[in-house]
């Protein structure tokens, strides 16, 4: 076949041309993101209680909920949340589960659940992350609230009807609402109550089918028509007749007015009140594309409002909250490192080749990253960081191929000059044995590596599939297309080197003079040498071991927005909440004066400010006591500030909230590392809980970098509990018409909801009866309360009830029908690591106290959970990976022992890796780990080719120590090339300065020093070990078969 393409006058620029086509072609088919889908299959379980406590929600609901589901098939864990009101399950499938069966039989099992309280709600399901947020739509400006509204629900509209756009949520403003209020003592002296009045009104405003008329000319659809839509239609319903026969109208005994309920979801953007649309796209469409059309929609809104006419305009629409700009800036650095690193490779190899075969040499990048494209397209991956970081390791690895093929056939070339194909088709023949087994030994790596288990798997496994695709390509490349343009080259004969070329080679031919001495002497003292090296692996396990090099799991990933998450406890009312937001708002005015003076043309740090309240992501609470103030900040790419530091002096400047349960300063999203420390408590006693969760705060706070340590089990709004005296049967009571009476005018009773046409599109309004505020906003008005008896008589407050001051749970969670408590928090890595905190803890305090208190489970999640089951995924991949790959060189040595020779530059990489980590100031996480697993299928191709030389000149006779330095000598160029072009094509990413390529050094530090490290050690010190085995008897260096055979 290589004689047939290298004969063929088009087949091989066919090839390439289908190549760079499909590759071209893939590239608008890819989906762009920061990371790879890393989320498991969830399903969400909304099932709302109104009026309930957590504690009634978490055995009324939780508790049923988990007895019914707990048998469905693929269920990993089931996590319920009770809390005031409403219970909040979220059902995670195992791996491997299908999510259509696993959907349905959940819905199907919760549909058939019978023992839920009559009062809540039936069960709302939905799967989790089917949509994803690209950004928010800020609408403000200095109007009434009521026409700010109808123009974001008619801009959401608009929004949600691009295709590009799967759905558009609202917040900033709560769900309209015509409350009607009435004042007890106007319903006193009409002998209604609040509950009474609601049953009137929804018994006269009605608006449903009412039969069919069958006429001899055709049917007549009969409808009631009397539901009122608006505030006048409802002022206007009848709902008593008086004896002297006028009408009492809803007017005439309550005041009915439009408000958004509830009236703590405010939204501000720089101090302006807004409303936020929240925009988001389907899952697998591209965050950038879904953007663009955002833009073109939201300037074409613009240029449409009216034009301000000497003062501001009335209206201000913007895009906020820009999630896309840290896949867009990340991907264009990784594409402009990319291409840097690319150059320098081209420039490389110039230096050791004629430019024309090093062009060609260097085609086989093009192939490569169209034939990746290509399988990422077919496979559905999208382009992200993990999967860009993999096509810039291929710029440096793919090379080898082409450069070992060149070589060899520009030495046959030289050696017969005119010998055309006849000297193509010998020189890739040589090599052809060693490339192949290169090729089999680095996907008997990457392959068992993209088989990764866990969240982090998920986003890492992605790295292998891509560098696999790119090196097949470039194989085929290399055999098929290569040889037909080195061809020419060839027949025309190599050409006198010139002036730079003479000097360069007699510069390169001093340094590999000397690295051959070096072996020399290597293999004299071959037991000194094979000693020092082991005593340089030990030491560099210790170090790991010790704790000299620390581990993570993930690195930090600064993003664009930081948020200030204020928790008050339940109950707060909302002015104090806006007190201590005003105070955290202040703080941050003052951090972005004092940062932006440091930003590049002093460009401002804060970009915007937008304060939500009611809604606090970490506390997983509503209501008026949560809200979240959000800083845009200046893009990753720009400022030279990071997010720790902002955070931390943010903090700062804060001080002290009065009042303030905890003040969480952390970004939006979690990513694939999961929560630094994350423990959950389980016991039957939940005062033990609260006790051992308090401890275990107390006990995070002490370590150095720990910040947001948060408590899930906090104390609810305080409590008054009701019980029926001895006199309420007596006088016709029972407990459920108290609680009706009770509920209608303190909670107040919702009727269907309303809609009506307007200009701007349909609205929907609930409707609620409620007593006024003045009649419900003391104690005193409750304990003056009176019941109204079914003869109409009224019974004061004290003859039917009992009051006790109570205080539950404000939140209960449980995870597979055990409820327990979780501690998290954060940690700063340039202060802490949260892997050496954990172990600590486990070691000391945790045990300490298992032992100490009964019963008490105590489980570890988060980031070293996460740690261990894909750091445990990664060692079987890599020992499957070491078991392939001396099966592949067991096959090509034809030997049981010499494989290990060449294995044994695996754990000596190992020696670069660490020492590069701690060199370079980072950690060991997963993407090191990632990249070092790798490294195991690159060093062991350079140990293979001087293995090779070394057999080669043994079998020709000579003494195994000679062979030994010259195979160095004469691998040395090869080598030094190969491997140059891998640590320069990812040099410029280990430069990189900006904050957004911290993720990903550590992967190219372990690729990068283990690299240097590895190679060096394979020219001195693998020769001392092969020749130890010669003298053991265990060589088969003078019957090693075809040796490959490649003079430079």
């Amino acid at each position: 076949m290589i004689r047939w393409f290298a004969g063929h006058p088009t087949a091989a620029n066919l090839l390439l041309i289908l190549f760079l086509a499909t590759g071209v072609l893939a590239i608008p088919a890819l989906v762009r993101e920061t990371f790879p889908d890393f989320r498991d299959t969830e399903v969400e379980i909304l099932i709302p209680y109104r009026g309930a406590s957590a504690a009634e929600v978490d055995g009324a609901i939780c508790g049923p909920l988990w007895e019914a589901v707990q048998g469905v098939e693929d269920l990993d864990t089931l996590t319920c949340t009770a809390q005031d009101n409403r219970a909040r399950a979220v059902a995670v499938m195992a791996s491997g589960g299908d999510p259509i069966r696993f959907q349905t039989a959940l819905r199907t099992e919760v549909g058939a659940v019978d023992s839920f309280p009559d009062r809540a709600d039936p069960a709302q399901l939905r799967e989790l992350h089917r949509t994803d947020v690209v950004a928010s739509v800020a609408v403000w400006g200095p109007m009434p609230l009521h026409d700010l509204d109808l123009y974001a629900t008619g801009l959401a509209e608009r929004l949600a009807a691009l295709p590009e756009i799967a759905r558009v949520n609202r917040s900033g403003l709560g769900a309209r609402q015509f409350r009607i209020e009435a004042p007890r003592a106007v319903l006193a002296q009409h002998g209604l109550t609040a509950a009474g009045l609601a049953q009137v009104i929804g018994a006269q405003s009605l608006d449903q089918p009412a039969g069919t008329l069958e006429t001899p000319g055709g049917d007549l659809r009969l409808r009631l028509t009397e539901e009122r839509r608006s505030p006048a239609a409802l002022a206007a319903l009848p709902v008593l007749v008086l004896d002297n026969g006028a009408r009492l109208t809803l007017g005439d005994v309550a005041r009915i007015v439009e408000v958004h309920s509830p009236p703590e979801e405010r939204a501000f953007v720089n101090g302006q009140p807004a409303i936020l649309l929240e925009v988001h796209k389907p899952r697998g469409q591209d965050a950038l594309r879904t953007l663009e059309a955002l833009r073109d929609r939201i300037a074409a809104e613009v240029a449409a409002l009216p034009s301000p006419s000497g003062g501001e305009r009335a209206l201000g629409v913007e895009i906020v909250q820009d999630t896309t700009s840290i896949v867009r800036d990340r991907l264009a650095m990784l594409l402009k490192n990319g291409a840097t690193g690319l150059v320098l490779v081209i420039l490389l190899m110039t230096l050791f080749f004629r430019p024309s075969l090093a062009f060609w040499a260097a085609m086989g990048l093009p192939v490569a990253m169209a034939g990746a494209l290509a399988f990422m397209a077919l496979t559905g991956l999208t382009l992200n960081m993990i999967t860009m970081v993999a096509l810039l390791m291929a710029i440096g690895i793919v090379m080898d191929d082409s450069i070992v093929l060149s070589d060899s056939i520009a030495v046959q070339a030289a050696a017969q000059p005119g010998g055309g194909i006849e000297a193509v088709v010998r020189g890739v023949g040589l090599v052809a044995p060693g490339v192949l087994a290169s090729f089999l030994t680095t996907v008997a790596v990457f392959g068992p590596l993209s088989f990764l288990t866990g969240t982090l798997g998920k986003v890492l496994e992605v790295l292998p599939l891509v560098l696999i695709a790119a090196l097949a390509a470039s194989l085929i490349e290399a055999f098929v297309i290569l040889p037909r343009h080195l061809r020419h080259m060839a027949e025309a004969g190599m050409k006198p080197p010139g002036a730079f070329r003479r000097r360069f080679d007699a510069g390169f031919d001093l340094v590999r003079e000397g690295v051959g001495r070096i072996a020399d002497l290597a293999v004299r003292a071959r037991w000194l040498t094979a000693g020092l090296a082991i005593a340089a692996l030990v030491l560099t396990v210790g170090a790991m071991a010790s704790g000299v090099i620390k581990r993570e799991a993930f690195p930090d990933i600064d993003g664009n927005v930081l948020e200030a998450r204020l928790l008050m406890p339940q109950g707060t009312p909302l002015a104090r909440t806006e007190a201590a937001v005003a105070q955290i708002e202040a703080a941050l005015a003052r951090v972005d004066a004092a940062l932006s003076p440091d930003q590049p043309e002093g460009q401002a740090l804060i970009l915007r400010r937008i304060t939500r309240f009611n809604r606090n992501a970490s506390a997983g609470e509503s209501g008026a006591h949560v809200a979240t103030v959000s800083a845009d900040i200046l893009g990753a790419e720009l400022r030279v500030t990071n997010l720790d530091t902002i955070a931390a002096l943010w903090q700062a400047e804060i001080g002290a909230l009065a009042g303030a349960s905890a003040l969480i300063i952390a970004e939006p999203g979690i990513g694939p590392q999961g929560v630094a420390l994350d423990l959950r408590l389980t016991h039957p006693d939940f005062a033990i809980l609260a006790r051992e969760a308090g401890l275990l705060q107390a006990e995070l706070e002490t370590y150095a970098g720990v910040r947001n340590a948060l408590v899930n089990l906090r104390p609810g709004k305080p409590e008054l509990h009701l019980t029926l005296t001895e006199s309420a049967p007596a006088l016709g009571l029972t407990a459920s018409e108290v609680a009706g009476q009770l509920r209608g005018a303190f909670l107040g009773s919702g009727l269907s909801e309303v809609r009506s046409a307007t200009p701007s599109g349909t609205l929907a309004h609930e409707v609620e009866v409620i007593l006024s505020l003045a009649d419900r906003d003391a104690l005193s008005d409750f304990e003056s309360f009176t019941f109204i008896l079914a003869d109409g008589r009224s019974v004061p407050f004290a003859t039917v009830l009992r009051v006790t001051e109570a205080r539950g749970w404000g939140t209960i969670t449980s995870v597979n029908g055990e409820r327990g408590v979780g501690v998290q928090a954060d940690v700063v890595p340039s202060l802490g690591n949260a892997d050496a905190i954990t172990a600590e803890l486990r070691a000391g305090f945790l045990a300490e106290r298992a032992a100490a208190v009964p019963g008490l489970g105590i489980h570890v999640e988060g980031q070293a959970a996460n740690l261990a089951q894909t750091g445990g995924s990664i060692l079987r991949g890599f020992l499957l990976g070491l078991l392939g790959i001396y099966l592949v060189l067991s096959f090509q040595f034809r030997s049981y022992a010499e494989p290990l020779i060449v294995m044994l530059t695996i754990p000596l990489a190992l020696i670069g890796v660490v020492w590069g980590h701690w060199l370079m100031g980072f950690d060991i996480s997963m993407p090191s780990m990632m990249g070092a697993a790798s490294l195991a299928g690159i060093v062991v191709n350079n140990a293979i080719l001087l293995v090779e030389g070394i057999k080669g000149r043994a079998a020709g006779g000579m003494a195994l120590a000679a062979a030994a330095g010259a195979a160095v000598r004469a691998r040395f160029r090869p080598i030094a090339i190969t491997v140059g072009t891998t640590v320069i094509g990812m040099l410029p990413l280990l430069n990189e300065p900006s904050l957004q390529a911290q993720v990903l050094k550590p992967l190219v530090v372990s690729v990068v020093f283990g690299m240097l490290a590895s190679t060096v050690l394979v020219l001195v010190v693998l020769p001392a070990f092969y020749a130890i085995l010669d003298d053991l008897g265990l060589s088969r260096a003078g019957r090693g078969g075809r040796a490959t055979q490649s003079a430079v």
